[in-house]
């Protein structure tokens, strides 16, 4: 009885195995443009929709071969409050996520769909750490009070809308926290916000100080430097 047991348990758990990798490669490949930010580390944050297969919200930090980071950096100096993009070669992004694998990408100064101009040809893109991975799910329920994850380190923070349910809206701020908020960055690389004065519907004001409190409690004092992004049509439907 024990024995047979054991192989039912073991087949179970085959076939959830089966189910979770099934799930990860159902995407097709396709192309994943993101936001890319920082100076002292980089940033990317997935240009989301809600459909197949771009239903998904990632926040990563990566680092770039040193040839395209020394003309990134050179490119975006000064100017933190102004939109950069990536256009990667083509993959599935949840396999790309958990295998961590380097791709090559085209760095563009603005929208790469948009109207954007080449930056840098062909940055070689390793993933260092995963900081947010979310499959948007119809059924969640969206909160009522503005929900955001603060990412960065010691120098650099960027505050990035928690995205849930249509219709909804991707936004990017450039803040300033304080000393204690930073340096818990630098430990996790992130940490999740929300703020109960700010309704969840609308965008946060791209200017000015913001209180808001972390999931341990803390209450957070954020002062909002600009926003380089905001897109609400990709999200609308």
């Amino acid at each position: 009885m024990k024995s047979f047991l054991f192989f039912v348990s073991l087949w179970i758990s085959s076939v959830a195995m089966s189910a979770r990798h099934h799930a990860a490669t159902s995407d097709r490949p396709s192309v994943h443009g993101m936001v890319i930010m920082g100076q002292t580390k980089i940033y990317l944050s997935h240009l989301p929709m809600f459909h197949s297969p771009h239903d998904y919200q990632v926040l990563l930090e990566v680092e770039l071969d040193p040839s395209a980071l020394a003309s990134y950096k050179k490119g975006t100096q000064g100017l933190s409050n102004e939109l950069f993009t990536i256009a990667p070669e083509v993959f599935v992004l949840p396999e790309m996520i958990e295998n961590s694998k380097t791709f090559s990408a085209q760095i563009y100064k603005g929208h790469f769909e948009r109207g954007g101009q080449v930056l840098v040809e062909n940055a070689i893109v390793q993933i260092k750490k995963v900081l947010h991975f979310k499959k948007f799910d119809a059924q969640e329920v969206k909160p009522a009070a503005a929900s955001y994850v603060l990412i960065g380190n010691e120098t650099e923070q960027f505050l990035v809308h928690t995205i849930t349910t249509k219709p909804d809206f991707d936004q990017i701020l450039n803040v300033k926290a304080i000393p204690e908020v930073a340096a818990e960055l630098k430990s996790s690389g992130f940490i999740n916000i929300v703020f109960a004065n700010h309704s969840n519907a609308k965008e946060l004001p791209s200017k000015g100080v913001i209180n808001g409190e972390s999931g341990s409690g803390l209450t957070l004092g954020i002062e909002v430097l600009g926003s380089p992004y905001l897109e609400y049509g990709d999200l609308a439907m």
